[in-house]
């Protein structure tokens, strides 16, 4: 088959559409033409294609008519806004391209994260804290999955949606889990997968004998923290363990404190919880306030006033090295 044409110089003559990188139809003629060649019966798009005169309306006119084709079945959905930003533009800078959504955050949470709303209602996207929220929603989610978890109230229809979540095939049982948070405090005390994952098992977040699926699948989560922390984590998340002792003056009672800490941690089990309820006996032994000792051990650590939750933080460090770097700060 052959199309005329004229150009504006005046130029007639023809070409052979079959021949590859030649022409291009229309969008609005091209989007009905690809109904009728791929047999399309069902046909989601966004709200600006159903707008009145919008490409659906002639693209069912054109079906009908050009094509003899009936007009698939729609829904027309929202659209995905960046939270407290509205509407994505990128000549405004307020936009996060597919390409970066997928480089942050798994895709079966991405996919959660659209099948959990209703079309006609638009997302808010949050690439900052937000999106650490958005990754336990669906982990727990996936708990309730596989009958580990109780379905709580307002989890409509939860095993569709977690079905309808996955890019491949549903996993067999429930997968190994580590939450975010946990994981963008991990991958910022050790860089290299199997240095992580030594920290992992030391702090129980997974089981000495990882089978392979469940490493590939947090070795992909593992990725996904550290482009997140390095592109849109805020910086309040952000830290690094000072492997030599900052420089900083101790009162007499932060050194109290830290003697008796050291005593403390000599005697328990390196645990998250133990730990936490260490300081906070520490504290209360030595008439310090609490939020005093966790400083005190952020400085000695990380040298600045905060830092990720202290007891989970320092299970993921080696306990001689936290013992040493007290010690050496109440010399």
């Amino acid at each position: 088959p052959y199309i005329e044409y004229t150009c504006e110089c005046g130029y007639e003559g023809e070409i052979d559409i079959r021949k590859g990188g030649v022409g291009k139809l229309p969008w609005r003629v091209d989007w009905p033409a690809r109904w009728k060649m791929l047999g399309v019966t069902f046909e989601p798009f966004g709200k600006d294609h159903a707008a009145s005169g919008g490409s659906w309306d002639t693209g069912k006119i054109i079906a009908e008519k050009v094509f003899d084709y009936k007009p698939p079945h729609h829904v027309v959905y929202e659209f995905i806004q960046l939270k407290g930003k509205g509407a994505m533009h990128s000549s405004k800078g307020t936009a996060v391209s597919a390409e970066e959504m997928l480089n942050m955050t798994p895709p079966e949470v991405l996919r959660f994260m659209i099948m959990k709303n209703k079309p006609s209602k638009h997302i808010d996207f949050d690439p900052g804290i937000g999106l650490l929220d958005l990754v336990d929603e669906y982990d727990e989610e996936e708990r309730v999955y596989f009958g580990v978890e109780e379905e709580k109230r307002g989890m409509k229809d939860l095993r569709r949606t977690y079905e309808l979540s996955q890019p491949y095939k549903v996993p067999e049982k429930l997968p190994v889990q580590v939450p975010y948070r946990h994981l963008a405090t991990v991958v910022q005390i050790a860089e290299k997968w199997d240095e992580i994952k030594k920290v992992l098992m030391r702090t129980g977040q997974i089981p000495e004998e990882l089978k392979a699926d469940d490493e590939k699948r947090l070795k992909r989560r593992v990725e996904h923290v550290k482009y997140w922390l390095r592109y849109f984590a805020p910086q309040r998340i952000k830290f690094k363990v000072q492997r030599k002792k900052p420089s900083i003056t101790l009162s007499d009672e932060q050194k109290k404190l830290l003697q008796t800490l050291k005593e403390r941690f000599s005697e328990i089990k390196w645990q998250a919880d133990e730990i936490h309820n260490a300081v906070y006996d520490a504290a209360e032994e030595t008439d310090v306030n609490a939020k005093t000792a966790f400083q005190t051990m952020y400085q000695l650590l990380l040298g600045q006033n905060h830092g990720p939750r202290l007891g989970y933080f320092l299970s993921t460090l080696d306990k001689d090295f936290v013992v040493e770097r007290i010690k050496e700060a109440i010399k």
